[in-house]
């Protein structure tokens, strides 16, 4: 007797991954459905597949029109069924991307050994900061406060955002992009950046 094989779950699968695949599975048998409508529907057209017309006065007429507009239904519900189908798909899709851009971002924020700090920036830098939920944006620092980054914005100060340091993914310097801030700590004027290997 053998035993069943076991799934073995991951374990940096998180809730959104697993509902990206749950919206997959649903998809894929939303898919499954529509197809079998519209196999349904094709078989119903049976018998105007020679192009019989409906023939008005005949004694098979009303049998006729109703077959004909059984099978319309079948197609419409067919057609309705492959909708509902995509729709469920692209959400998949977005739900998939939104999983894997969280996972990204909580790579990133793992990785690091401390936390972002004022000292850490200086005006020029360019950093990839967290924006909404999933969303990374790139933006040249301006000033450096207390608690939060004043980021050039583009409009001349008008749409300067300010970010908080936990929001802060990646610092660039001189081509070398960190995104631990213990991997680039300045001393006395010279920089340590563990990209270089210095």
């Amino acid at each position: 007797m053998t035993e069943p094989e076991k799934k073995e779950a991951t374990v940096s699968e998180t809730p959104e991954q697993r509902q990206a695949a749950r919206l997959r599975e649903k998809a894929d048998k939303l898919t499954a459905s529509a197809e079998a409508a519209f196999e349904r529907a094709n078989g119903m057209y049976g018998r105007f597949a020679g192009g019989q017309p409906l023939l008005r006065g005949h004694h098979s007429y009303r049998s006729a029109r109703r077959d004909k507009d059984r099978a319309d239904a079948a197609s419409e519900r067919a057609v309705a069924a492959y909708k509902a189908a995509e729709q469920a798909r692209a959400r998949a899709t977005w739900a998939e991307v939104k999983a894997d851009a969280k996972a990204k971002i909580a790579n990133i924020v793992a990785g690091r050994s401390r936390p972002w700090e004022p000292a850490d920036f200086r005006p020029g830098d360019v950093v990839a900061v967290r924006t909404f939920e999933t969303s990374i944006d790139t933006y040249r620092v301006k000033r450096v406060n207390k608690r939060t980054l004043t980021l050039d914005g583009g409009g001349g100060g008008w749409d300067d955002p300010k970010r908080p340091y936990d929001r802060v993914l990646s610092r660039t310097r001189d081509g070398v992009t960190v995104t631990d801030p213990a991997d680039a700590v300045e001393r006395n004027g010279i920089r340590k950046d563990a990209a270089e290997g210095v």
